[in-house]
């Protein structure tokens, strides 16, 4: 039984690793830092119906991430045209293009008591 066990183990093991390797990717300019971040908005729904439509992107890039802010765009899309509040942001790691987010929907989705925290996310 212990040694069964050990087996799912290493294989449960091998495979995160693996999967982590396949989906290891560098990302090389902000341009590619906002392309993983609209579509991380797209398939988690943070933008509704109108996906990033109505968002702005602003970008930050430090020596190892891209740290990107998300602000309404309400120019485009109703409100006040001088007012553009952020609603959340993500980093972007260059060497992994692993993604983090401080949204606070997500947070609570994944059962988090949110903080303000960046927690990774697809």
């Amino acid at each position: 039984m212990k040694r069964i066990f050990n087996k799912k183990i290493g294989v449960l093991i091998f495979s995160l690793v693996c999967a982590g390797l396949a989906n290891a990717a560098p990302v090389r300019n902000a341009d590619e830092a906002v392309e993983l971040v609209e579509e991380s908005i797209i398939n988690h729904g943070f933008g509704g119906n109108q996906g990033t439509e109505c968002m702005k992107f602003y970008v930050d890039e430090t020596d190892d991430e891209f740290e990107i802010d998300v602000h309404s765009d309400n120019e485009k899309c109703g409100g006040d045209s001088s007012v553009e509040p952020r609603l959340f942001s993500y980093t972007v790691n260059k060497e992994t293009g692993e993604l983090a987010t401080d949204n606070m929907s997500y947070a609570e989705d994944q059962g988090v008591d949110w903080e303000g925290d960046f927690l990774p996310i697809d």
